[in-house]
């Protein structure tokens, strides 16, 4: 396993990029948001002042603040009294806790998707692997990851599972920000192979491997942002 050093698209980036095509704004707005909290370009913690939101979407804040109450009921956004909206952060018990479950769901996926492998799909699959191990800037790679887990996991068949491992994955994905935290050179081409030869053990221990890592990796990051965090001084009482 590696880590390395993806380059993070802007919120322009991602409005310019996202932004053609939709019929609604406040489809628009969602997603717009929704991506970026997902890869880190809106940072955890951060606040999600809707005048300023909607300014740069070009768009009013009722949309915007719809975008924002279903991304809380996602997991994605808090409302805070007198703060309004921030992008939701994560203890390290409830980072350990999501990745017991990724460990479960995506090896109980991963063996069943094996026992239905197609040629067409195992080659779509080292297609799809390829491509991911090659250098990425963050945006296409989200999207080419995401395509190459669905296929690895069955999604037309798996559709309920892969959707709780997508939830669960972008739950905290954004907490790599700038780093890409991958599997070693070709380690998803090489997923990709033992899935597509019916070898299960050794392709559900090479996926717990690279879990674990991201989880520590993550667990890292959590614990370093704490340890420097300014400590707040208690505010003095005023004498009567």
């Amino acid at each position: 396993m590696s880590v390395e050093t993806a380059t993070k698209p802007s919120f322009d980036d991602v409005v310019g990029r996202m932004s053609a095509g939709y019929k609604t704004v406040g489809q628009m707005a969602y997603d717009v948001i929704r991506e970026c909290i997902i890869t880190g370009v809106l940072a955890p913690g951060e606040h999600l002042r809707q005048e300023e939101l909607a300014e740069r979407l070009g768009v009013s804040r009722i949309p915007v603040r719809t975008a924002l109450m279903q991304l809380e009921s996602e997991g994605l956004v808090s409302f805070h009294p007198h703060r309004g909206a921030v992008v939701r952060t994560l203890t390290v018990e409830q980072v350990r806790e999501i990745y017991e479950l990724r460990v479960l769901l995506e090896s109980h996926a991963l063996r069943k998707s094996i026992a239905r492998m197609t040629s067409a799909r195992a080659a779509r699959l080292r297609e799809l692997g390829t491509a991911l191990d090659e250098p990425h800037v963050s945006s296409s790679l989200a999207e080419e990851r995401a395509a190459f887990y669905r296929e690895l996991y069955d999604a037309g068949e798996n559709p309920v599972a892969v959707g709780i491992i997508e939830d669960l994955r972008n739950s905290v994905g954004r907490y790599l920000l700038g780093l890409r935290v991958g599997h070693d050179q070709g380690g998803h081409r090489h997923l990709a192979t033992l899935a597509a030869r019916g070898d299960v053990d050794a392709a559900v221990a090479h996926l717990h491997e690279h879990l674990e890592i991201v989880s520590r990796r993550i667990v890292e990051v959590l614990s370093e942002e704490a340890e420097t965090a300014p400590v707040a001084k208690p505010r003095r009482r005023q004498a009567k």
